[in-house]
């Protein structure tokens, strides 16, 4: 009985998620992508993070549903620098070139092995290479400890 309440409990808690996932956040649909991530750079500067953010080519308006993909990958982005990489700045870079989009995040952390970071159970690091994919991008993962991260995704545009 035991193992089967935990059982419905983890089915309920990864339901939660995929839904939260899937919302709109109010930033987003009010002030467009620019404006959302203003916000979240302004909520990670409360969190003692000194966070640059530029964008670059970005004054057109993207499909709405790419817009919520970048910011969720954003999101899951700077989430760890929070939570894992001791970081005191954080820079992203957004950089449309055409019908291409490269983003670059860079943090002054403690930094980690990629590959056994990939290997773990977590959703974070899967999460953010599943939207990527779903993008038909790629993305690389330049990390070595105590040397801080450099993530850069390439993402063709429609």
């Amino acid at each position: 009985m035991f193992a089967k309440t935990n059982r419905l409990i983890d089915d309920a808690c990864g339901e939660v998620r995929r839904i939260s996932h899937n919302m709109m956040p109010r930033a987003l649909s009010v002030s467009g992508l620019k404006g959302a991530l203003e916000d979240m750079v302004q909520d990670l500067g409360k969190q003692g993070l000194h966070v640059k953010l530029e964008m670059i080519g970005l004054e057109n308006s993207l499909a709405p549903s790419l817009d919520l993909t970048l910011y969720r990958i954003l999101q899951e982005l700077s989430t760890n620098v929070v939570k894992h990489a001791r970081a005191t700045e954080l820079l992203i870079q957004l950089l449309r070139d055409g019908q291409h989009l490269t983003i670059i995040v860079e943090d002054n952390g403690i930094g980690f092995d990629p590959l056994s970071a990939q290997n773990q159970k977590g959703l974070g690091l899967s999460s953010i290479q599943s939207r990527v994919d779903y993008l038909h991008g790629t993305i690389a993962w330049d990390s070595v400890p105590g040397q801080g991260t450099l993530i850069s995704i390439h993402l063709p545009i429609p």
